[in-house]
């Protein structure tokens, strides 16, 4: 039973060490030497939008209100990094993305919806820019561009003053800007990241009925929570 005991303990005491070498030591220590990275990412959403009535809005007497909700979404995509100087990287990301927001318009006698879902492709060129690394960890700066065409868009749609509906331009741009952790694991590189993204530009797509004839501008607004897996 004495025998047992200590073999447990032992045992432990080796594998509290392992770790310890495991965690302590620098993983991919040439990992930045390399021009090129490819990688994965996962990136749940929250997507929202800024609305800017329209000048005559509270002349009329129809629409007394205009709200707006935001949804969670997801993004999934790839990546390819190109290094371009020792604190620095150009980031390409491809990624299909899931979003939806709601425009709630009240009236006098009743409450109508507008239920604006997209499923895009968003073409992003950032700019990532990092501290100095310690041992597996180090933080960063990023930002850019985004280009971003929504398959799901009503912009085209013929549309009616008896249905709810706020259409979204079919291709629109966007900045972005974030920060970032990277940890550099035994077999790949694991980014968690904080980004937000605004369009540029008027994303409504007008029409003379009610619903989109109320507002004069609206602009899209996307909190993402990235995962990045790198090679």
């Amino acid at each position: 039973m004495q025998y047992l005991h200590w073999c447990k303990i032992t045992g432990f005491l080796c594998l509290m060490a392992v770790c310890q070498y495991a965690f302590g030591q620098e993983h991919r220590p040439n990992y930045d030497l390399e021009k090129f990275h490819f990688g994965i990412s996962l990136v749940p959403n929250f997507a929202k939008a800024k609305v800017i009535l329209a000048p005559d809005f509270y002349q009329r007497d129809s629409v007394r209100s205009i709200t707006t909700q935001g949804f969670a979404g997801l993004c999934f995509g790839g990546i390819i990094d190109y290094r371009i100087a020792k604190f620095s990287t150009v980031r390409y990301l491809a990624q299909i993305e899931f979003s939806q927001r709601n425009f709630t318009f009240r009236f006098d006698d009743r409450e109508e919806t507008a239920k604006t879902e997209s499923v895009s492709l968003n073409q992003c060129l950032l700019l990532k820019h990092h501290s100095t690394r310690h041992k597996n960890h180090r933080f960063y700066l990023i930002g850019g561009l985004r280009y971003s065409h929504d398959f799901q868009s009503n912009e085209s749609t013929i549309r009616s003053p008896n249905r709810p509906m706020v259409a979204f331009k079919a291709n629109s741009f966007y900045y972005e800007f974030g920060f970032g952790y990277d940890h550099f694991g035994i077999w790949s590189l694991i980014s968690t990241e904080f980004k937000m993204s605004n369009s540029l530009g008027n994303l409504l797509s007008s029409d003379p009925y009610i619903y989109a004839s109320s507002i004069s501008r609206i602009q899209a607004r996307l909190f993402q929570i990235s995962f990045h897996f790198h090679n």
